[in-house]
């Protein structure tokens, strides 16, 4: 099946399903996606095409450059907040990451690009549905070893509407092994 045939699929797709409603539809959307990329040897949305992967695998050990430069910025803004609160943001990249902003910014240059509808990546509302199905895929589907300082970065099974995780370091951080994340949307 080639990219146009593809694209029409997800068209259809996206007609049926303004809002995503189940964990089946965004595997099947994600599957799709990286079906687009392969086959046009798309590299510039290599944040996409890791969640394109996650999604589908029960752990996931091949890291980009891209998403370890994230992981690299996750322990450097909790070892701020450890060692020295008050230079701590309330603006981390951990929140940015559990919303998946980086994800959302790629999604929405592919769906234009590709000219299928953005409403996924650009209302609020569809995009909070997806990122809650999205992170009920990844709960328990670790990503090791993401970068030098992090053994492992985990989503974890969490109450409707909430997103929890752990995050193990490689190394202490002052008397923590291991930081806990979590929010409600």
């Amino acid at each position: 099946m080639g990219r146009i045939e593809i694209l029409g699929k997800l068209e259809k797709f996206f007609k049926k399903h303004l809002l995503l409603k189940e964990e089946c539809q965004v595997v099947y959307l994600l599957v799709e996606i990286r079906k687009i990329l392969d086959r046009d040897s798309n590299k510039r949305y290599p944040i996409l095409r890791f969640y394109c992967d996650w999604s589908v695998h029960t752990e996931k050990d091949k890291i980009t450059g891209e998403m370890e430069k994230i992981m690299e910025d996750i322990y450097h803004d909790i070892e701020v907040q450890i060692h020295n609160p008050a230079l701590a943001s309330s603006k981390t990249r951990i929140i940015g990451f559990m919303y998946m902003e980086d994800l959302q910014t790629e999604m929405k240059n592919f769906l234009c690009e590709y000219g299928l509808p953005q409403s996924l990546a650009i209302d609020k509302n569809n995009w909070l549905a997806f990122v809650k199905l999205l992170v009920k895929i990844l709960a328990d589907q670790p990503i090791n070893n993401p970068c030098n300082d992090i053994e492992t970065f985990a989503f974890l099974p969490a109450s409707e509407g909430c997103v929890y995780g752990r995050i193990d370091f490689t190394k202490k951080i002052g008397i923590y092994n291991y930081y806990n994340f979590g929010n409600a949307y």
